[in-house]
């Protein structure tokens, strides 16, 4: 019994003192919240009184610049030298107020304003407005010195200045006088509040033991929960194909995930520890100590394609943002970046950009086909009717009529060939085509070249050991070659060397390629000539375009072989360079 009575009484005594801890611990978290309050209610009132003494300062600085715009105004009437300059002495002092003055109210602005407050504020700053419009018509007027503009002047200080300044200073006092009545409101509502707090310790010292525990245990979910996320986060940076890197603010790697390992071939282990810089090309280097000295600063940087450079020192194209770390206190400590591989959109891009130029050609020189077919067409057709006329007219006519007709003749037979090679162009003229050996063309035809192209440039033909036939017409390939080499000898005036050479070419598919993917028979004439500009490039497949003077050629030539080569189902690859030299490849099918 003994025993038992004593745990009773233990018991009883640790539930007291229990309970007293529990008493004080809601007192003093009461007093603590009451003290808060009541320092809150003191700020408060602190700043209503500051708001009061600010706008009793502003006040008096309005009548201090009315004052001063006075003086400078009886300056200008007594006839002071430069009373209305912004150096003069009374006009000095007026421009120095009234900046103090806009000072002054930037200061009442800033702080917190109930809605009245705020009304007279922008009373104020409106009158300020209007009296400063005042002042510089003031000024205007005394500058121009003639006695009407003074006489205005004097009644503008005398009159609408005066008002607007009333407007200031009954404004700014208006606001002293609400900013009083707040501060009064606000030092009652301090008091009242702790009187309320005192009434409140033992309630308020419950709840606050309640949340506290409610508290901590959201706080214990909420650690657990942040760090089970950020674990999560972890491993989806770890296993982005983005590669994505931390740095100091002097560059150097400190983090570097598997993306970074696949984009640039570096292991987390070659490159944390290791400048960025060894991702840079070479002449990307004054790039990267701006950016670092903006990460310094705290900007962010984004670059869409940004050239970067692999272990293996290929050229990658990334997507790159980067962006300022810090730690839990806001202190930059480094950066961080997340870069995408855009190489292949790059290529694609480029790949694209070529087909649809390629695309746009084609279509402009399909209409220029269409309208040479039909001006050779018409203009043959009146030749023919030239040429029986004046075969009728020269079998009546003498010698030297005959003559003249001759030479007519001889023009409208020169014209003859031209629209042909125009319907040559337009792939109008119907051929009769045939399996032909290309290394057999460029062999046959070598002598002919030879004698073309001059003694002061060298020919060379390369042909290859294989048969590449081609299903075309051999008189048109003898055409093409013809014009090719004969346009590589214009453009090497001081000699050179024009290539011809035959062989084998694989396409691949893609957005660039005019032909499906294959192998083709090429044929190509080089020279180290003068080359060409990429605008002339474009245009040397137009019919009647030409660079050479209007005696030496027609601009046909290219055109009659870029009809050629279309209509045997082939294309034309240009690869030219100024003062370098020029390539023409021409590939056509392989015939079974």
């Amino acid at each position: 019994m003994r025993m038992l009575g004593r745990i009773r009484v233990g018991t009883r005594l640790y539930g007291a003192f229990g309970s007293v801890a529990l008493l004080l611990m809601v007192m003093i978290s009461v007093a603590v919240a009451s003290s808060v309050a009541q320092r809150d209610a003191s700020q408060r009132a602190s700043e209503s009184f500051a708001l009061r003494r600010d706008a009793l300062v502003a006040k008096f600085r309005a009548a201090d610049f009315n004052g001063w715009q006075t003086a400078y105004a009886f300056d200008t009437i007594r006839g002071v030298p430069g009373a209305t300059d912004a150096s003069g002495a009374m006009r000095a002092k007026f421009l120095a107020s009234t900046a103090a003055f806009q000072e002054d109210l930037a200061r009442v602005g800033a702080r917190e304003l109930t809605a009245a407050e705020r009304q007279q504020l922008t009373v104020a700053e409106n009158a300020f407005d209007h009296f400063m419009k005042i002042d510089e018509q003031i000024v205007a007027g005394y500058r121009t010195g003639t006695p009407d503009a003074v006489k205005v002047s004097n009644e503008l200080v005398s009159g609408e200045a005066l008002y607007w300044f009333d407007q200031i200073a009954s404004a700014v006092d208006q606001l002293a006088v609400q900013a009083e009545a707040t501060a009064a409101a606000d030092a009652v509502a301090a008091r009242t509040t702790y009187t309320r707090g005192l009434r409140l310790q033992v309630l308020v010292g419950a709840v606050c033991l309640l949340i506290t525990a409610v508290l901590a245990w959201l706080v214990t979910r909420m650690i657990a929960k942040t760090a089970r996320n950020k674990a999560i986060l972890a491993a989806i940076v770890e296993q982005s194909a983005d590669a994505t890197l931390a740095l100091t603010l002097d560059g150097t790697i400190t983090t570097w995930n598997s993306g970074a390992e696949r984009v640039y071939g570096y292991t987390a282990a070659e490159a944390v520890g290791r400048s960025v810089a060894m991702l840079m090309q070479p002449d990307r280097t004054a790039g990267l100590s701006t950016a670092l000295t903006g990460l310094a600063e705290g900007r962010q940087f984004q670059l869409d394609e940004a050239p970067r450079r692999r272990k293996d020192g290929s050229e990658v194209f990334v997507s790159t943002i980067l962006w300022p770390l810090r730690d839990d206190d806001g202190k930059l400590i480094g950066g961080a970046a997340t870069e995408r591989d855009v190489t292949a959109r790059k290529l694609r891009a480029a790949q694209q950009k070529i087909a649809d130029e390629r695309a746009a050609r084609a279509a402009r020189m399909e209409s220029l086909g269409q309208l040479a077919s039909g001006v050779a067409h018409d203009f043959n057709n009146l030749l023919a009717i030239i040429l029986n006329c004046t075969e009728f007219v020269a079998e009546d006519t003498g010698d030297q009529v005959a003559g003249d007709l001759a030479r007519i003749r001889d023009a409208a037979e020169r014209a003859q060939e031209l629209t042909g090679q125009l319907l040559l162009f337009a792939k109008r003229e119907p051929v009769q085509v045939e399996i032909v050996d290309l290394n057999v063309v460029v062999t046959d035809a070598t002598d002919l070249l030879s004698r073309a192209i001059g003694k002061n440039i060298t020919l060379r033909c390369d042909i290859g050991s294989d048969a590449l036939p081609v299903r075309a017409n051999r008189g048109r390939l003898d055409q093409i070659l013809l014009n090719l080499v004969v346009n590589a000898r214009d453009a090497m005036p001081e000699g050179g060397t024009v290539t011809v050479t035959t062989g084998t070419t694989e396409l691949s598919e893609g957005p660039a390629q005019t032909l499906p993917a294959g192998r083709y028979a090429q044929l190509a004439v080089s020279d180290n000539g003068t080359g060409m500009s990429a605008e002339v490039r474009d245009r040397i497949f137009e019919p009647f375009f030409t660079t050479k003077p209007v005696d030496q050629g027609t601009g046909l030539g290219l055109a009659t072989v870029y009809g050629i080569v279309s209509d045997t189902g082939g294309t034309i690859i240009v690869d030219s360079t100024l003062r370098v030299g020029t390539t023409f490849r021409i590939l056509l099918p392989i015939a079974d």
